[in-house]
């Protein structure tokens, strides 16, 4: 899942609860977590959803073991100029294992901005499905998204990505690279041509916490960023800062 790369779009961090009786104890078959993240600027597919501020995240999520079945909520503080000022993720899917330590992830993800004052809608909704390898020496994730009518009513939409996590064995870090291709049916609408993002950067866990240090950018510029001169597909660093319970 994602904004998410795209589950760059969805950290989750499940925390086991127990059920205890004098004589035994049983694993109970829902795990329930929460997450929480400030960052110096909120991108998604490589734009800045934030004007290149500071924003305020988190979320909650839901996973029952027996079916593989997970859910979740996720929300974030944007800026669009005078529109919505909240992003909210509403998500379900299943995941597991297949044969030789393959990992699948499929389910749906509705986008949905409360306050929204601009005349279009922005509001929609993907379809998502990923495949995923640990090496060992590295983990990679290719996956896919689908909408029908992507945001502001730009029509169709398909996002192909990759994702590639490397630790690095010193202090505990990783990296972490990213490329994506944001394929718009109604260029016009949604307000870019097609275009590919793609970022690197360092990440450490310590307890609870993770911090991360990313370089992103897109291939947009000039009038190309919703007819520019804004800069908010630009390359920028970003310093997150996030946390599980």
């Amino acid at each position: 899942m994602l904004k998410k790369s795209f589950k760059k779009i969805i950290p989750a961090l499940l925390a086991a609860l127990v059920i205890s009786t004098p004589a035994v104890q049983a694993e109970s078959p829902h795990e329930f977590s929460a997450n929480v993240a400030t960052t110096t600027d909120y991108r998604f597919r490589g734009i800045s959803q934030s004007n290149e501020d500071f924003a305020i995240q988190g979320g909650f999520d839901y996973g029952y073991l027996p079916y593989n079945f997970y859910a979740g909520f996720w929300a974030s503080s944007i800026e669009f100029g005078g529109g919505a000022s909240t992003e909210t993720n509403f998500y379900g899917g299943f995941t597991g294992e297949v044969m030789n330590g393959i990992g699948w992830d499929v389910g749906a993800l509705y986008y949905y901005y409360p306050d929204n004052d601009f005349a279009v809608d922005l509001d929609y909704y993907e379809i998502y499905g990923s495949l995923s390898y640990d090496f060992g020496m590295a983990s990679v994730t290719g996956g896919l998204a689908y909408s029908p009518d992507y945001f502001a009513e730009s029509d169709t939409f398909l996002y192909y990505y990759g994702d590639v996590s490397v630790p690095l064995n010193v202090w505990g870090l990783s990296l972490n690279g990213h490329v994506g291709y944001n394929d718009i049916d109604d260029e016009v609408a949604f307000g870019t041509p097609s275009y590919t993002d793609y970022s690197f950067g360092v990440s450490k866990d310590i307890g609870a916490f993770t911090f991360d240090v990313s370089y992103v950018d897109t291939d947009l510029s000039g009038p190309d960023c919703f007819g520019g001169p804004d800069d908010i597909c630009d390359s920028t660093v970003i310093f997150t800062v996030s946390a599980g319970f």
